[in-house]
C-alpha cells in the first residue's frame, strides 16, 4: 500500500521545510504498518496565514489537487491532506477513485469517538474561524467547544519551534488546559504544525484530556479506507455529492480549461 500525503508547507521546495518534512514522515510511518508506504510532498509556492484570503486560498490549493490527480496515476492507493483547511476534500473525493481523507474531517471524526466534548486550539483567529465553520459542515457542532483558544505566537517563536519548541509548546498546554477547564475531554492541535511539534515534544495528554496526533490518525484513516475498498466498501461515485464525471468528460474538460487557466 502507498499513501500520499500532501503537506501545505513547501517541504521539498524550500529547504527552511526540510526538518518540519522529515518530522512528518517520521510521524507517519511509526504509526502505519510495515507494509505501508508514505510519501510526504510539499507545494511549490505556499504563503504565509494563507488563512485570512479566501481568493489566494484558491490559487494555492491548485498545486494540491494537481498533485492528487498525480498520486492515483502514479499508483498510490490514498491521499491524504495535511493541511488543516481540509484543502479541495470535496473535490478530491469527487475527482479521485481512490481515498482522499481530509485532516481536520478525520480528526473531529476520532475526537467524537474518544471524548465528549472537544476543543480546536489554533494559531490565529482566522484559523479558528475556519475551523467553526468545518464543524458545521461535517455535523460536528454539537460536540465542538468554540472557545477560542488560540496560541499568540511570534514569528521568531515559530520560526524556531522545530528546533526549540518550549516557548510555543508551553503557551498550547496553557490553552489547552483552559479548555480542559471548560470541559474538553479532546484537545485538537491545529494547523498540522502545531499537532507536529506536540507529538515531537511528546505531548499526549494535558489534565487527563487527550492532546490528538492528527497527522497519525488521518494516515492511519487512510491506511484503514484502502483496506475497506479492497473488501467492496467504497462511497458512491455516481451519485450524491461526489458525483464523479466520466473518465472522458472529465479529460476534455481539463484539457479546455487548461487552455486558459492563467494567473495575471
Amino acid at each position: 500500500m502507498k499513501i500520499w500525503y500532501q503537506s501545505s508547507s513547501s517541504y521539498g521546495f524550500e529547504p527552511v521545510w526540510d526538518e518540519y518534512g522529515k518530522t512528518l514522515e517520521d510521524q507517519c510511518r511509526a504509526v502505519l504498518r510495515p507494509d505501508t508506504e508514505v510519501h510526504v510532498e510539499g507545494i511549490p509556492v505556499m504563503l504565509r496565514d494563507v488563512e485570512n484570503w479566501k481568493a489566494l486560498q484558491y490559487y494555492q490549493n491548485v498545486q494540491s489537487m494537481k498533485n492528487m490527480m498525480r498520486a492515483q496515476e502514479e499508483g498510490y492507493d490514498a491521499f491524504v491532506i495535511g493541511c488543516t483547511l481540509d484543502v479541495a476534500l470535496a473535490e478530491g473525493k469527487s475527482m479521485l477513485d481512490i481515498p482522499v481523507v481530509g485532516i481536520s474531517e478525520a480528526a473531529y471524526h476520532m475526537a467524537m469517538t474518544m471524548g465528549r466534548l472537544f476543543a480546536v486550539v489554533t494559531s490565529s483567529p482566522a484559523l479558528w474561524e475556519v475551523y467553526g465553520e468545518q464543524v458545521e459542515r461535517y455535523g460536528v457542532a454539537s460536540r465542538y467547544m468554540r472557545g477560542p483558544y488560540i496560541v499568540h505566537a511570534s514569528e521568531e517563536e515559530i520560526a524556531t519551534a522545530l528546533v526549540s519548541p518550549e516557548a510555543l509548546m508551553t503557551k498550547f498546554a496553557a490553552e489547552a488546559r483552559r479548555a480542559v477547564a471548560d470541559g474538553a475531554s479532546v484537545i485538537i492541535p491545529s494547523p498540522a504544525f502545531i499537532a507536529t511539534l506536540a507529538h515531537r515534544s511528546g505531548i499526549t495528554q494535558l489534565e487527563g484530556a487527550l492532546v490528538l496526533d492528527t497527522v497519525s490518525v488521518a494516515v492511519k484513516r487512510a491506511e484503514m479506507l484502502v483496506d475497506l475498498r479492497k473488501a467492496g466498501v467504497q462511497p458512491s461515485r455516481r451519485i450524491g455529492v461526489y458525483c464523479q464525471p466520466e473518465a472522458a468528460m472529465r479529460d476534455d474538460a481539463l484539457r479546455r480549461f487548461g487552455k486558459v487557466f492563467t494567473i495575471r
